[in-house]
């Protein structure tokens, strides 16, 4: 476990070294979920794949391995690159069908959740985070919350395994809501993945059945 102050450095270089791709991928993602929710089609639904296969990959490769190799203990960067690959090759096996739950409190908590990843750097601030040292909404931790919301709108049409491969790293934040790092706008993180979890075991039978037929 790295010090508060490498964390927030490395963080911080990162920022300003890869803002304008940040800017790129959280304007397509602000885009994409518009799609994906309001006007579902296949070709959103593709694009959307692209954009987490890539995010996943870039913060595996690039962030992990380059800027942030103190931050986390090994298996931060594998865990990342094949999250990348299963949403590629989902683009071809059609598991992930995103949507917006249509009623109920889960349309809403997803509506939420999806709100909170584009106002992590302002919850940051609000924390005592300056930038650049502070979560923008496309590095890891707000990443994951983005794509634990879409999979679990999604349900039942989702991959098991996407879904199995994305919650340690929500699971985990656990420490951080406890003070750790100084990093409290991951308890979003956290519910995230509480959130997530009790979905994946809720419908699991479901879930198994619909890729059994489909």
């Amino acid at each position: 476990m790295p010090t508060t102050e490498t964390f927030w450095n490395q963080l911080g270089a990162y920022n300003e070294d890869t803002l304008p791709l940040q800017i790129v991928m959280m304007i397509a993602a602000a885009v994409l979920t518009y799609f994906v929710f309001a006007k579902a089609s296949a070709r959103a639904n593709i694009l959307m794949k692209i954009l987490l296969s890539f995010a996943f990959a870039w913060t595996g490769i690039v962030f992990f391995l380059i800027y942030a190799r103190s931050i986390v203990s090994a298996g931060a960067s594998p865990l990342f690159i094949i999250i990348a690959i299963l949403f590629a090759l989902d683009i071809f096996k059609k598991k992930i069908k995103f949507r917006l739950p249509a009623t109920g409190w889960q349309r809403y908590l997803t509506i939420l959740l999806i709100l909170l990843v584009f106002l992590y750097p302002v919850i940051g601030m609000a924390l005592g985070h300056s930038y650049p040292e502070t979560c923008m909404p496309m590095v890891p931790c707000p990443l994951t919350v983005f794509a634990i919301t879409l999979v679990a709108a999604a349900i039942p049409h989702v991959d098991r395994k996407v879904y199995v491969f994305l919650l340690p790293w929500a699971i985990c934040s656990l420490p951080k809501c406890l003070g750790a790092l100084d990093c409290y706008e991951d308890c979003i993180l956290f519910a995230a993945g509480v959130y997530g979890l009790a979905m994946l075991v809720k419908n699991w039978k479901t879930i198994g059945a619909r890729q059994v037929d489909g």
